[in-house]
């Protein structure tokens, strides 16, 4: 929320972004989050990279990690919009051993997760925008809707008339409140392109408990024909609920200016 200690120390500079005034590092005062992290293929994984330093981190023989993840931020510095992750879980540093589930057991240890993001779509412009000419973002505007009962949350994603993907999860105990590191790994003018997305998760719950998530393709859409060959099972390793956080995004590591 506005106002919080977890906002204390960190200076915003003045920027425009689509015309319009923003600031950098980028506050997210309040937001709801689910996750669900899935097996994949990990040959399919790998043919994704555009350069040897971005290596997907194996989870067992032949397979690595997807998460989908799926954001509602009520009150940021850009305004209200949805946004919905689909990222490659990295093993990093690239050049260490790849053992199985090294890197998945580190960013549970260390409360930091290394991803490449394939595709993040946006519900605003202005969040397209910012993501895309500053770090090289894969965003595009979308349909991303959300449904909520007592028991359940759900995220649907669509473009236009075609639905993508519909994660639901269901709305599990939240005990935890901790800090975490999101860094999204990224490509942008020829060189790896790095962001941190650091969190603070005031009621958030994990559980790898099966039955707790559920995932729905579309048939026909690009992102979906394209889950639906890198994922192997569709039921999660996986899945967080996050009831109320709040986020700082940080400046790209390498930014090309204007």
């Amino acid at each position: 929320m506005r106002g919080s200690p977890f906002f204390d120390g960190v200076t915003q500079s003045e920027v425009a972004i689509a015309g319009q005034p923003a600031k950098v590092p980028i506050f997210y005062y309040d937001g709801t989050a689910i996750q669900a992290v899935f097996a994949a293929r990990l040959g399919a994984l790998r043919r994704l990279m555009p350069d040897p330093r971005f290596v997907p981190a194996r989870l067992a023989p032949g397979l690595g990690a997807v998460a989908v993840t799926c954001f509602e931020y009520r009150d940021t510095d850009l305004g209200p919009y949805n946004e919905l992750a689909i990222s490659v879980v990295l093993n990093e540093p690239w050049f260490l051993p790849n053992l199985p589930g090294r890197a998945l057991a580190s960013s549970l240890r260390r409360r930091q997760l290394h991803a490449w993001v394939q595709h993040l779509p946006v519900t605003t412009e202005i969040a397209r925008a910012g993501g895309v000419d500053f770090y090289n973002y894969p965003k595009f505007i979308a349909g991303i809707d959300f449904e909520q009962s007592e028991q359940r949350r759900t995220c649907r994603l669509s473009e236009g008339a075609e639905h993508i993907l519909t994660l639901s999860g269901e709305r599990i105990a939240t005990p935890r409140s901790q800090e975490l590191q999101l860094f999204s790994h990224l490509w942008m003018d020829r060189q790896p392109q790095e962001s941190e997305f650091k969190i603070n998760a005031i009621e958030m719950g994990t559980s790898v408990r099966p039955g707790l998530a559920s995932l729905e393709l579309g048939d026909r859409h690009p992102i979906a024909r394209e889950l639906a060959g890198l994922i192997a099972y569709r039921h999660p390793l996986q899945y967080q609920y996050m009831a109320r956080f709040e986020g700082i995004l940080y400046g790209p590591e390498h930014l090309s200016l204007a």
